[in-house]
Order: structure tokens, then C-alpha cells, then sequence
């Protein structure tokens, strides 16, 4: 990196430190509380021979030290390190607590963007009732087939007229009577008499002989 223009990012910045003090600086994963003043120090220790603008050093370490991962390292007593990792100076509780109230506010920055973004985006997307169809008449839609089926699954029966024994009077060819087959009666008509015995006819053509106690009008 011999030009100035090959680090004109913070992130080139901070990769570029990283480098060059790995026992100071860290591109990723837990970062070390820095010594008060790492600026000039910098600036310093490069001399003339600097591949980066104070400008753009500042801005590197600011961006660096409002991290979440560097304020989560603001701990009080914790120790602070130079360029080389030496230890020079702890971190104080003031500083401590002003570290713990800035990666709040981060993070409830951050939320708060979320959440904005995910409201915008479902008001730019809302639920869609099917092709043609107001959300006004599938709910009436809805109401209609639940009175349906609430409307088949209480069916009203017919009541069945009550049955009885005939009389000897009630009995002439021709009439038309119920035999008792199996467990429902079954509309017959009577084909002849023949004195206990009585002949009838089903509908399926069948004829057959049975007696009055079998019979009911």
C-alpha cells in the first residue's frame, strides 16, 4: 500500500492497523480498550511516511470505538493497551457507564429502524383478498356456508304416522296395508283372503301368505 487513495475507507483504515498492531487493533471478533491518545500516537509512529489522511484516521476511529464489539469491551478496571499491546491505563467507571449508555442507544436505534422497515414494507404489501372478491363478501361468504352447514347438520325428519293392528273389517282384497318384515313394515296389498291365512302382494312383485298378526294399517 504505497498511495494514499489505497486506504480512503475506514475499513481499509482499520484492516490496514489491524495489520500493523495486531496486539492493539483487531478487524474482527473481541477488540481491546484502547490507550487515550492511540491517535497521535499513530500519526507518530508513522511519521511521514503516513498512507492515510488525519482526516480519514479520525473518522477510522471513531468508527472503530462506537462498535459494538469495542464498547462491549469498556468494562471499568479493564486494562486500556498501546500500539505494541502494552498495557498503560484502566478504564475508569465514568467511562465504563458512557460505553453501557451508548451501546444502548445503538441498539435501540437499531431496533427502532427495524421495525420501521418491517411496517413499511407491510404497508406496501398488504393481505390480498382472492381475484374479484372484497374481504366484505368473504365474510359474508363465510357466514352463508356456516349457516349451511349448521342448517345439514340439524336435519328435520318427518314424523312417521303411527301404525296399528287392523280389525277383520279393515281387511278387503285389494287394500292397502304394512307387513311386518324383518324390522320395518313394507306397503303391501292384499290379494285374497283365505280364511287366517292372507295373501299379499310387495312391490317387487313377490307375493306372499302371511296372518293378521302381521299386519298393520
Amino acid at each position: 500500500m504505497d498511495t494514499q487513495s489505497e486506504l480512503s475507507s475506514s475499513k481499509t483504515i482499520i484492516a490496514f492497523l489491524a495489520n500493523q498492531f495486531p496486539n492493539c487493533f483487531t478487524a474482527e471478533g473481541n477488540a481491546k480498550p484502547l490507550k487515550i491518545g492511540i491517535f497521535q500516537d499513530i500519526i507518530d509512529r508513522f511519521a511521514d511516511n503516513v498512507q492515510f489522511s488525519k482526516t480519514k484516521l479520525r473518522l477510522a476511529l471513531r468508527l472503530y470505538t462506537a462498535s459494538w464489539r469495542y464498547l462491549y469491551c469498556i468494562k471499568e478496571g479493564a486494562n486500556r493497551v498501546d500500539l505494541d499491546g502494552n498495557a498503560c491505563d484502566t478504564v475508569t467507571s465514568e467511562q465504563a457507564s458512557h460505553a453501557a449508555e451508548l451501546l444502548k442507544a445503538s441498539k435501540a436505534k437499531v431496533k427502532a429502524q427495524r421495525e420501521s422497515k418491517n411496517k413499511e414494507q407491510a404497508n406496501a404489501n398488504p393481505p390480498r383478498s382472492p381475484k374479484g372478491t372484497s374481504n366484505k363478501s368473504v365474510a359474508q361468504n363465510v357466514r352463508v356456508s356456516t349457516k349451511h352447514v349448521t342448517n345439514i347438520s340439524r336435519p328435520k325428519f318427518k314424523s312417521t304416522p303411527k301404525l296399528n293392528k287392523p280389525t277383520v273389517e279393515q281387511l278387503q282384497i285389494g287394500s292397502n296395508v304394512k307387513i311386518i318384515l324383518g324390522s320395518k313394515p313394507v306397503s303391501a296389498i292384499i290379494a285374497n283372503i283365505e280364511k287366517e291365512n292372507i295373501k299379499v302382494k310387495v312391490p317387487s312383485g313377490m307375493e306372499l301368505t302371511v296372518t293378521i298378526e302381521h299386519i298393520l294399517v
